[in-house]
């Protein structure tokens, strides 16, 4: 049982609008299966052509059950970021 105000309180809570919780089913693209990764990795490596560098983005099996296999994208990035530029210390050759 609640009292008068915690019945308001209570009330006034619920009428409030909620965030809608976040969740990759509302994605635009179904990133698990194969033209869905392909699309995801067409956008990462657009991003990173527009800031001026080159990434090789390639769409590989992630698991699942043969039925319903599983995809996911690789790159030659390196701890999220893009490889440097030039030589292997990033100095131009």
């Amino acid at each position: 049982m609640l009292d008068r105000a915690m019945q308001q309180f209570s009330d006034e809570m619920r009428a409030r609008p909620r965030p809608r919780r976040s969740s990759t089913r509302r994605a635009d693209i179904d990133c698990s299966s194969a033209p869905g990764a392909a699309e995801l990795g067409r956008r990462i490596q657009a991003f990173w052509n527009a800031a001026g560098y080159d990434i090789q983005i390639e769409v590989v099996r992630a698991g699942g059950p043969r039925e319903s296999p599983v995809f996911g994208i690789r790159s030659d990035m390196i701890g999220a970021r893009s490889r440097p530029q030039g030589g292997a210390n990033g100095l131009a050759l």
